[in-house]
C-alpha cells in the first residue's frame, strides 16, 4: 500500500483592526524610558528648534537673527525653549504635536525624523505645553500634555484604553488670536519641573556645559582655531551655527572647544594646532570629516571641563558622548586624552533612536575601522609625547641639581675644600644631563633648547673650575693628597644623600670646620 503526501496550501490572512492593539504603555516608554540622562530633553528640543530654523532658511524666510532662547523660571518651576524658525501652521499644529512616530521630516536632510523626541520632557514635569504659529497665521495654538494625568493612567491597572484613548484623555488644546500676524515662533514649556539631584534640569551651569557639547552653537570668538574650523565645516555642507541663550545674563552658549586645558590651578596645557580629517566610505564618497586638536597630551582631560574626547556628530548635533569611540583605541583610557569632532555626513549612517550611538550598519562599521587607524596614530603620539616628557623631567632634575650645587660652590664664604666637592658634584650632573639631553632627539626643539642651555652652563662651570685651581690652596695644604681625596669623597656622599642641597651643605660645612680645627 502506497501513501501519498497531501499538500495543503495555506492562504495568508490579513489582520483586521480588532486584531491590532497598541497599548498605553508605549507612551510611558517614549516619555520615561527612551532617555537616561535628564538633560537629553534640552538636546531633543534644541534639535527640533534647529530643524525649524533650517526649514525657514530653506523656505527663503527672513532669518536675520536665527536664535533659540531658553528661559528658566525658578520660582514657577518652569522651563521655556523658544525659537524663531519656520513654526507650525495653524492647520497642522494639533495633528503634528499629537502624532507619535510620524514625522514630516522623514526623507529630508533634517535631524529629527522619528517623531518621538517632542515627548522627552513629559516624564520630568506635570504639564508639557507646545505653542506657536507660522508666518501669516491669525492664531496662536497651544497643545497641553498632562504628565500627571498620563502617570495616573499608567498606574491604573484597570484602565484598558488604547494609545489613542490615553492621548485623548491627557491632551487638550486652545487657540487665541495672534497679536502679530507676521510673527512666527515655536515654544516648548515644561511646567512644575521635577526637582532632581542638584536640580539638574534648572541648573544653568549644567545646562550650559551640556549644550556646549551637544548643540550646533558657534565657537567662542577667543578660540584661536574657531574661524578655520568653521570655514572647513561650512565648505563641507554643515549649516551655520545657531545662537542659543539662557536668561542668566551670561551671554550666548559657545562650543566646548577652548585654547587651554586646565588640569588643576598649577598645571595647564595649550592647543598647539588643529588637524583636519576627511574619511571616505567604501563607495568612495565622503562619509565623515572633522578636526582633532594637537596638544602635549599631559593626561586625561578632566571630565569637569566637558572638553575631552573625539565626539561624533550628525547634523552638527552630538551623538553619544566622549566615550563613544573608546573601544577603538589600543588603550581605552586614551579616549579621554584627545579633543575633536567628527561630523558624519553619509546618509547611510543614522543615529539610533536614543542618539547615544549610530545604527550598527556596514557603512558605520567601515567608519569605525577607518577611525581606528586615526586613533591608533593618536595613541602612538600620546605615548611618544609621554616618553619625551619623562626625558625632559629627567633632564630638568639634573639641571636643578647643577643649579643647586653650583650656586653653593660660588658662595664667597664656602670653604675651598667644600667648593671642590660641590664643583665635582656639579660636573657629575653635567655629564648626566648631557646623556639625558641626547635622548630628547637631535631634531626636536626640546633638544635644541636644552643643548644650548647646557653648553652655556658647562662653559661657566669650566671657568669656575679654572678659578678654583688658581686659588690659594693654603686652606687644604694641611691635608695630604690621599686625605683630601678621601674627604672630598665623604663630603660628596653627605651632600648627595641629604634631603636637600641646603641641609647637605650645612652638614658638610660642619664636617669641614671640624676637620680643619682638628689640624
Amino acid at each position: 500500500m502506497t501513501l501519498s503526501a497531501i499538500n495543503i496550501t495555506k492562504q495568508p490572512k490579513t489582520l483586521i483592526d480588532s486584531d491590532i492593539v497598541v497599548g498605553k504603555d508605549i507612551l510611558e516608554l517614549l516619555a520615561n524610558s527612551m532617555y537616561i540622562d535628564p538633560l537629553t530633553v534640552y538636546r531633543e528640543y534644541i534639535q527640533n528648534a534647529a530643524d525649524s530654523i533650517d526649514e525657514a532658511r530653506m523656505a527663503g524666510l527672513s532669518m536675520d537673527d536665527p536664535h533659540i532662547m531658553i528661559t528658566l523660571d525658578h520660582a514657577g518651576r518652569a522651563i521655556r525653549i523658544r525659537d524663531n524658525g519656520e513654526g507650525i501652521p495653524n492647520a497642522d499644529f494639533v495633528r503634528r504635536i499629537t502624532s507619535i512616530g510620524a514625522s514630516h521630516k522623514r526623507g529630508t536632510d533634517l535631524r529629527g525624523f522619528r517623531g518621538v523626541g517632542r515627548l522627552a520632557g513629559l516624564g520630568y514635569c506635570q504639564e508639557l505645553l507646545f505653542r506657536g504659529k507660522a508666518e501669516g497665521d491669525t492664531k496662536v495654538f497651544e497643545v497641553s500634555w498632562s504628565g500627571r494625568a498620563m502617570k495616573e493612567k499608567m498606574r491604573d491597572s484597570d484602565y484598558a484604553g488604547s494609545l489613542t484613548d490615553v492621548i485623548r484623555a491627557v491632551v487638550t488644546y486652545t487657540e487665541k488670536p495672534a497679536t502679530d500676524k507676521a510673527e512666527r515662533f515655536f515654544e516648548v514649556e515644561m511646567r512644575k519641573v521635577t526637582r532632581l539631584k542638584n536640580d539638574l534640569l534648572m541648573n544653568e551651569q549644567a545646562i550650559r556645559s551640556y549644550l556646549s557639547q551637544v548643540a550646533p552653537v558657534p565657537f567662542h570668538p577667543d578660540f584661536s582655531f574657531g574661524h578655520s574650523i568653521q570655514t572647513f565645516l561650512i565648505e563641507r555642507g554643515i549649516r551655520p551655527p545657531i545662537r542659543i541663550e539662557l536668561n542668566d545674563n551670561a551671554g550666548p552658549i559657545y562650543h566646548r572647544a577652548r585654547n587651554s586645558i586646565e588640569f588643576n590651578p598649577k598645571i595647564k596645557d595649550s592647543l598647539r594646532d588643529i588637524e583636519f580629517l576627511e574619511i571616505t566610505g567604501d563607495d568612495g564618497e565622503l562619509a565623515a570629516f572633522g578636526w582633532v586638536a594637537d596638544h602635549n597630551y599631559m593626561g586625561a582631560v578632566p571630565k569637569r571641563l566637558g572638553l575631552g574626547g573625539i565626539r561624533l556628530r550628525a547634523g552638527n548635533i552630538q551623538v553619544g558622548d566622549e566615550s563613544l569611540l573608546a573601544s577603538l583605541y589600543p588603550e581605552q583610557r586614551f579616549a579621554n586624552w584627545t579633543i575633536g569632532d567628527i561630523h558624519v555626513s553619509s546618509e547611510k549612517m543614522i543615529p539610533n533612536a536614543r542618539r547615544d550611538d549610530f545604527e550598527h550598519t556596514v557603512p558605520y562599521s567601515w567608519l569605525q575601522s577607518e577611525l581606528s587607524v586615526h586613533v591608533g596614530e593618536l595613541a602612538h603620539r600620546i605615548r611618544t609625547r609621554s616618553q619625551q616628557r619623562q626625558r625632559l623631567r629627567n633632564t630638568q632634575i639634573h639641571f636643578k641639581a647643577i643649579y643647586d650645587w653650583f650656586s653653593l660652590a660660588q658662595k664667597s664664604d664656602t670653604p675651598l675644600l667644600l667648593k671642590k666637592a660641590l664643583l665635582e658634584l656639579t660636573e657629575e650632573h653635567v655629564h648626566k644631563a648631557e646623556k639625558e639631553v641626547k635622548k630628547l632627539g637631535e631634531s626636536t626643539d626640546d633638544y635644541q633648547l636644552a643643548s644650548a642651555h647646557l653648553h652655556d652652563l658647562s662653559g661657566t662651570i669650566q671657568d669656575f673650575g679654572i678659578e678654583i685651581q688658581e686659588t690659594d690652596n693654603s686652606e687644604t695644604a694641611l691635608f695630604s693628597d690621599a686625605t683630601e681625596t678621601a674627604l672630598l669623597k665623604a663630603l660628596k656622599v653627605v651632600l648627595s644623600n641629604a634631603r636637600s642641597a641646603k641641609v647637605g651643605n650645612k652638614t658638610a660645612l660642619d664636617i669641614v670646620t671640624a676637620v680643619s680645627t682638628s689640624h
